[in-house]
């Protein structure tokens, strides 16, 4: 049985990884740190269900040539908060900023995950954002 502390760690290596693949524009790596299918919820939207890893691709591919319009050069983590469920389901809230190529802020930003662990590690079930200015769960956004 696998206690709460190995279980945070574990979260926390699979988002920095997240994070880390996204940086490099790794999209198989990318799409691999989700199950299939997946959801995501917004306000706006509601929520969508993303099938396969094709449908994936193809949207990663949108958000790439959205942000790289913008100038984006990188996403950094600035907070990390875990909530263990169970051995195999936990919420994960993160605070992230992007940054321009230039390394000004393009945007602050504060997103929820669902994670369940399966044989090939931590993915993401569900993701959704919390818009500005609502904190969301969890502690307050930093500043």
């Amino acid at each position: 049985m696998a206690d709460t502390n190995s279980i945070v760690q574990e979260i926390e290596a699979a988002y920095r990884h997240y994070i880390d693949v996204f940086n490099r524009e790794d999209a198989a790596g990318f799409v691999g740190c989700y199950t299939h299918p997946h959801t995501m919820l917004s306000g706006e939207h509601g929520l969508s269900t993303v099938q396969t890893e094709a449908d994936h691709q193809r949207g990663y591919q949108q958000i790439m040539k959205t942000l790289h319009k913008q100038n984006w050069g990188r996403s950094g983590i600035d907070q990390m908060q875990i909530w263990p469920f169970s051995e195999s389901l936990a919420q994960l809230v993160a605070d992230v900023t992007r940054y321009k190529t230039d390394e000004s802020v393009l945007e602050k930003l504060r997103a929820c995950y669902m994670l369940r662990r399966e044989a090939g590690g931590w993915k993401i079930l569900a993701f959704g954002l919390v818009a500005s200015p609502f904190s969301g769960p969890g502690l307050p956004r930093l500043a």
